[in-house]
């Protein structure tokens, strides 16, 4: 098992897509290709009182902040642990008076992470949070409508003594975290818990067949010795045998939907058309479609290739996150 670094990637400039990941070495299956702590995440609006804002692990008894009393965590090595990411937080909210909405307090977050360390590279990070895509010019009127929504939002959160971000800044950092942010789930990995941003992810390019997923790590707190001890972070995984120099990819959808499916949701949420091989060729289609038209009852034999199909892919990424959680130190 191979801990992974950013040493063993490049960004490259694919044509047509802009940016995306190159393998620099050889993973097998369940290989870490990289860690990736996140830049800057929060819970979700309707669970910020039973999941910890620090490690995203839903636990049955927290700690309230008693400054802000917004904030939750497992134990004091969690509100520690918080602290630099929550200090600025914690004295909006009492400021503002309440807690704004997750979009409003990652953008916050994000903001104060430039306000401390630039708008450049930040360590360990291959790309910088200006560089990451935002895709505002190609929103429609009711996200534009949304977008100015969440701007006027930030800017009353937004304390005036902290440096000021101009309209245009403010609005590519919300398009980075419609088109980029990525969903955090709890230990069990049953429910989406919040949202973070993870610039190094972001590069990869996505495939209806991916050679790679994503696992949440919510940190290990008796891992003593280990750097990640309650880190939380993700981990792009391989899932089939990857040879230097290939690309590496990741599914942004659901790989059980029908192409035509699929593209339509990559066209609304990512602004890209998908051209990898399973949407051109349609691979599965016919099979999906035979148990999802539901006019006539498919075939015994369909409905066991549909399993069978769907079985080895979800043991596949499945046998990934159980490398992970062996493998934890």
């Amino acid at each position: 098992m191979t801990k992974g670094g950013m040493e063993s990637v490049e960004v490259f400039t694919t044509e047509g897509k802009g940016r995306g990941l190159k393998a620099q070495k050889e993973f097998l299956p369940g290989d870490v290709i990289f860690a990736e702590p996140a830049y800057a995440a929060v819970v979700f609006d309707s669970l910020t009182h039973v999941i910890c804002h620090t490690c995203f692990k839903r636990q049955e008894k927290l700690h309230r902040c008693g400054q802000c009393k917004f904030a939750y965590y497992c134990d004091r090595t969690c509100q520690r642990a918080a602290w630099l990411n929550h200090k600025n937080e914690c004295s909006a909210i009492k400021r503002h008076g309440k807690a704004p909405s997750e979009n409003i307090r990652l953008a916050a977050r994000i903001m104060w992470k430039i306000e401390r360390e630039g708008s450049g590279l930040s360590e360990g990070c291959l790309v910088s949070i200006d560089e990451l895509q935002n895709h505002v010019d190609n929103f429609g009127e009711e996200e534009k409508k949304d977008l100015r929504t969440d701007v006027e939002s930030f800017l009353e959160f937004w304390p005036p003594h902290c440096q000021q971000f101009g309209v245009q800044f403010i609005s590519h950092i919300f398009g980075v975290i419609n088109c980029n942010g990525f969903t955090l789930s709890d230990q069990r990995g049953l429910q989406a818990v919040g949202v973070g941003i993870f610039p190094n992810l972001c590069q990869a390019n996505h495939d209806c067949w991916p050679n790679c997923t994503v696992i949440f790590n919510n940190g290990n707190h008796e891992a003593v010795r280990s750097m990640f001890h309650t880190q939380m972070r993700i981990e792009l995984r391989a899932l089939a045998k990857i040879s230097p120099g290939d690309e590496l990819t990741v599914s942004y959808v659901d790989f059980l939907n029908v192409s035509e499916e699929r593209r339509k949701q990559l066209k609304k949420q990512y602004y890209f058309d998908c051209t990898c091989e399973h949407c051109k060729k349609q691979v599965k289609d016919d099979l999906m479609l035979a148990v999802k038209e539901g006019e006539s009852k498919p075939s015994a034999d369909t409905v066991k290739e549909v399993i069978q199909f769907s079985k080895d892919t979800l043991e596949k990424i499945n046998k990934a996150r159980m490398e992970g959680l062996y493998h934890e130190v």
